[in-house]
C-alpha cells in the first residue's frame, strides 16, 4: 500500500500565503471612486475565496474524520483546533466575499479600508493556520492516510470550481511553484496533464495576473 505525499500541500499554502498577503495592498491601491479597478480587485478577492474554501472543504471532509478514526490518541486536540480554525476562518472569508462585492459596485473610501481591514486579519489566520499544519498534521497524513485517499482529497477540493476557476487554480499553483515543488506536483500528475494542460493553466493565470497585479 503506498501511503500519502502531502508535500503539495505547501506548494498551495505558498499560493495562498503570496496571493493573500498581497490583497490588502490591491484593496489600498485602489483610487476612491475607480469602480472599473475595484471590480477586478473584487473579482479576484472572491475567487481567492472560493479556492481556500474548497481547500478547506477537502480536510473537513476528507482528512480529519479519517485521522480523528485512526489515530485518535495523536490528533484529538490537534484536529479540534484546526477545525476551529477553519471555522474562524470561514467567517472572514464570508465577510471578505460580502465586503467585496459592496466595494466594487461604489469604489467607496471607507468600504475600501473595511475591506483591506478583514484581508489582513485573514491573512494572519491564514499564516497561523498554515504554520500549525507543516509542523504537525503533514506527516499525520503520510503516516495514515492511502495515496489514493490524499489523492482523492486534493481533487475534491476543486470540485465546486468553474472550468476557469479550475484553469486559474492550477495556473497561480505553478506559477508559485519554485524547482524541487515543481517536480512534486509534476510526480503526483498524469503525464499528459503535466504536458498538455500545464502550459495552458500558466497561459491563462500569467493573462490574469497581468490584470489584477498590473
Amino acid at each position: 500500500m503506498t501511503m500519502a505525499d502531502s508535500r503539495d500541500m505547501v506548494g498551495a499554502h505558498d499560493m495562498f500565503r503570496l496571493h493573500f498577503g498581497a490583497l490588502p495592498g490591491l484593496v489600498r491601491g485602489v483610487a476612491p471612486g475607480d469602480t472599473e479597478r475595484a471590480a477586478i480587485v473584487s473579482e479576484h478577492a472572491q475567487l481567492l475565496t472560493v479556492l481556500i474554501d474548497g481547500h478547506h472543504g477537502a480536510e473537513d471532509d476528507h482528512v480529519w474524520p479519517k485521522l480523528h478514526a485512526r489515530c485518535p490518541d495523536q490528533v484529538q486536540t490537534l484536529v479540534s483546533t484546526m477545525e476551529a480554525q477553519h471555522t474562524q476562518i470561514h467567517g472572514a472569508l464570508e465577510e471578505l466575499a460580502a465586503g467585496a462585492q459592496r466595494w466594487a459596485a461604489s469604489a467607496d473610501q471607507a468600504e475600501r479600508e473595511s475591506l483591506a481591514a478583514v484581508a489582513e486579519r485573514l491573512d494572519a489566520a491564514l499564516i497561523e493556520h498554515f504554520a500549525l499544519e507543516e509542523a504537525r498534521v503533514l506527516t499525520l497524513i503520510d503516516a495514515y492516510l492511502t495515496d489514493e485517499e490524499w489523492k482523492a482529497s486534493v481533487a475534491s477540493s476543486a470540485v465546486k470550481l468553474t472550468p476557469d476557476q479550475s484553469v486559474l487554480a492550477v495556473g497561480m499553483l505553478i506559477d508559485r511553484a519554485d524547482e524541487s515543488m515543481r517536480e512534486i506536483l509534476r510526480e503526483g500528475a498524469p503525464p499528459e496533464f503535466w504536458e498538455e494542460a500545464r502550459p495552458a493553466a500558466l497561459r491563462a493565470y500569467r493573462s490574469y495576473a497581468e490584470r489584477v497585479y498590473r
